[in-house]
């Protein structure tokens, strides 16, 4: 699902049964992890995309976080997972029911693989955000495994997405993470991503939403007896993904996670916590609320020389919470 359908996404970033198994046609060898399989066409892509949308209406109509395991995995899963909770939490009679969403005007990009995973992205417009462009990207670990969708970030209202390099048969161009000859190598954006945003001292990213006007929104004051504490890390786990960009540059997406602790110092005390968090809490914290987000991010990184890196594409979400 993707950001701003639901409320704790939209509030975040501005917050079934059977698995997806449609499988491309394949010429395997014995060395799967080298062998070319012929990629998938746009009629099979789009039945992918078709079953996830109706699957993923099925997940969030019955809010069930067994069912999304089905159909979502990494970093996009995670997000989710944290907004089924905290939908749960937050309207458990389902008085607010989620709208059914189709994702619209796909475009796809579909690469050539080589190994395993496998994976293909659609750009769409989502039918709850229909100025906003998104790029949902599903991945296939295995011959036998389900097409997963396991990214999602999304552009900002009316903003484009760069434009991908395609081959002579219109194909898209996967980027190793090691590549040279890019401003920074795929491999490493989160961890610069994070230092920057730590101390501020690197000029790799260019002013904007996600960079310059974060720094300044947390180095703003906060009121008096309050002491806001902030942490990034790249989130390992997710392992990033790079696609060739038309003009020679790479479209890298990564994750990372957002710590935020606010504490209060005496004689001040905590009031009541905003669902994204009082989901993941237990009992009732008075001195302090640290609250784990989890962000994803589409850079467009130019080739050596070319520029800074720019944020395009975000989506996040609050996917734990604990107090003192």
């Amino acid at each position: 699902m993707a950001l701003g359908r639901r409320a704790a996404r939209s509030a975040a970033a501005a917050a079934t049964a059977a698995a997806i198994g449609i499988s491309a046609s394949a010429c395997m060898t014995v060395d799967g992890a080298r062998a070319r399989v012929a990629p998938l066409d746009e009629r099979e892509a789009a039945k992918v995309l078709a079953e996830f949308d109706a699957r993923n209406n099925e997940v969030y109509a019955k809010r069930d976080p067994d069912l999304n395991k089905t159909i979502e995995a990494g970093s996009f899963g995670a997000i989710d997972q944290g907004a089924l909770k905290i939908l749960r939490f937050s309207d458990p009679q389902r008085a607010r029911p989620t709208p059914p969403v189709t994702h619209n005007n796909p475009q796809f990009w579909i690469p050539r693989p080589v190994g395993w995973p496998k994976w293909f992205a659609v750009q769409n417009t989502p039918s709850y955000a229909q100025n906003r462009t998104m790029l949902l990207v599903f991945v296939k670990s295995g011959p036998d495994a389900p097409w997963m969708a396991s990214w999602g970030p999304s552009a900002k209202p009316g903003e484009p997405l760069p434009e991908p390099y395609r081959d002579s048969t219109g194909h898209v161009e996967e980027v190793g993470l090691d590549t040279p000859g890019l401003a920074v190598e795929p491999s490493r954006t989160a961890q610069e991503f994070t230092g920057y945003l730590t101390d501020g001292k690197s000029t790799l990213f260019a002013p904007g939403t996600q960079t310059s006007e974060a720094r300044k929104t947390r180095e703003g004051a906060v009121q008096d007896g309050f002491v806001r504490q902030f942490a990034d890390m790249p989130t390992t786990q997710y392992r990033p993904l790079a696609i060739r960009l038309r003009d020679g540059g790479a479209l890298v997406l990564f994750a990372v996670t957002h710590s935020m602790k606010l504490t209060m110092q005496p004689p001040n005390t905590l009031g009541e916590l905003d669902p994204s968090q009082g989901a993941f809490v237990t009992g009732k914290p008075t001195r302090s609320v640290t609250e784990q987000r989890l962000a994803e991010y589409a850079v467009a990184v130019p080739p050596a020389g070319g520029g800074q890196v720019r944020v395009v594409a975000t989506a996040s979400g609050v996917v734990g919470a604990d107090g003192e």
